[in-house]
């Protein structure tokens, strides 16, 4: 197992040596983060090296879980598609196959984006 800074430990892997990958990078957020959130305009320019790397160093049977959120688009109250442009990339440009998506459901959770949906007229 190992955990660390994607950029610099998976270049360091060798080709074909992992079973699985599994990453949960800094969502594109409309708002900025002290982590340093990327924008969504440049988000699958940034994910783009990481994918390619994840790709050479997973085994030909290996897997890819990737954990990213979706997130609204600023002023309206409509999703952006970054999240899926992803995973588009991923599959039409890197090679990976999509094999399934799970979405995450918590009833406890307020509906979003609050500016929206927590108003009365």
């Amino acid at each position: 197992m190992y955990q660390g800074d994607a950029a610099g430990l998976l270049a360091s892997l060798p080709d074909e040596s992992l079973d699985l990958v599994i990453t949960s990078p800094p969502y594109a957020l409309h708002f900025k983060k002290e982590y340093g959130n990327v924008n969504k305009d440049g988000y699958v320019d940034w994910f783009r090296p990481f994918g390619r790397e994840i790709y050479r160093a997973l085994k030909p049977e290996g897997s890819f879980v990737l954990n990213i959120g979706g997130s609204y688009n600023a002023g309206m109250p409509t999703r952006s598609l970054y999240h899926f442009r992803v995973l588009i990339m991923l599959v039409e440009q890197l090679g990976f196959h999509l094999a399934q998506e799970c979405f995450w459901y918590n009833p406890a959770k307020l509906p979003s984006p609050a500016e929206w949906v927590t108003f009365a007229g």
